[in-house]
């Protein structure tokens, strides 16, 4: 009997330990927590999203659709965020706009959960190398917002700045931090160099975005650039190859990045949802306006499979 028992008890510990998202999972959600949650998404949303206009499109018709009874069939909290969250993208086309859960998400942040694997993996600065021919190639998975990050970074491209050449691998990036972006622009342009405006969802210039001055960078101004990129590179990363390939400072290689520009917040719904909302339109100083919904488009095109062999190829010919 006492056999049993705990067979049962180690069973019942086991669930709780390998399916505990099962419960959460399964949150309930009424008809009227369903519509005032609608509601309140709307008002962020005219509030506080970048395009007022495209802000009254997404919000009327999130109301026909709760009016209709086409999401009716939501009947938890995580359906909402999944199935709501879609149709704030779809309607917007705009794929930073999103929703979570606060009790997923530890708290109302526009980052992403973040873990301790980015120090484990070098906060994204994954290979920092000479290549043959002496070309330096470095390979960066994500642009993160830390002192770390920023120390790491520089350390890297001081490394390579005896080389010939410069590759930087942005073909598997994730986005980040514009911090991080700006201060590894800086390495490349002249200091006090005008990178990118942020406007509010008014059209009014909030801050302009300067380049920094960092030390040990003078080779680096000069030194023949070359960005790799994917149809995955989106946010941060895409601020980066942009903002150089405006300024005439980088050769891009690739394909078209994913094309999500603006600066994004966040705003509380309620007790246990949240809006990841674009807030702020940076745009470059050279053609007045972004990449949002359009993408980097590179100088040189071909699939991410080939960039760095098509890198290579471009650089030795021109040796």
């Amino acid at each position: 009997m006492i056999s049993l028992l705990k067979r049962q008890c180690l069973a019942l510990a086991l669930l709780v330990i390998v399916f505990p998202f099962f419960v959460h999972a399964n949150t309930p959600l009424t008809p009227a927590e369903r519509q005032a949650s609608i509601e309140g998404i709307n008002t962020i949303l005219n509030q506080q999203y970048v395009f007022p206009e495209t802000a009254l499109k997404v919000s009327a018709l999130l109301l026909q659709q709760e009016q209709s009874g086409a999401l009716a069939d939501i009947t938890t909290q995580e359906q909402f965020a999944d199935k709501v969250g879609d149709l704030m993208r779809q309607y917007s086309g705009d794929g930073h706009l999103s929703l979570a859960l606060i009790a997923e998400q530890g708290g109302v942040s526009h980052r992403l959960k973040e873990t301790e694997e980015r120090k484990i993996n070098n906060f994204a600065f994954e290979q920092a190398r000479i290549l043959p021919g002496n070309v330096g190639y470095l390979k960066l998975h994500k642009f993160w917002q830390t002192e770390e990050a920023h120390k790491i970074g520089h350390a890297a491209l001081v490394f390579l700045s005896h080389s010939d050449h410069i590759v930087i691998d942005l073909r598997d990036s994730a986005g980040g931090s514009p911090q991080l972006v700006q201060y590894l622009i800086s390495h490349f342009v002249p200091e006090g160099t005008l990178l990118w405006e942020v406007l509010d969802r008014n059209g009014k210039s909030t801050e302009q975005v300067l380049s920094l001055a960092v030390p040990d960078a003078e080779l680096l101004k000069t030194k023949p650039l070359y960005i790799l990129q994917s149809k995955q590179l989106a946010s941060a990363g895409e601020f980066f190859t942009y903002t150089l390939q405006q300024l005439s400072r980088a050769v891009l290689i690739g394909e078209t990045s994913a094309g999500l520009a603006h600066y994004t917040g966040a705003a509380q719904v309620n007790d246990w949802l949240f809006v990841r909302i674009p807030m702020f339109r940076p745009i470059s100083p050279v053609t007045g306006t972004n990449f949002e919904g359009v993408g980097v488009e590179p100088n040189i095109r071909v699939s991410a499979e080939m960039a760095l062999y098509t890198a290579l190829r471009v650089v030795n010919k021109g040796s």
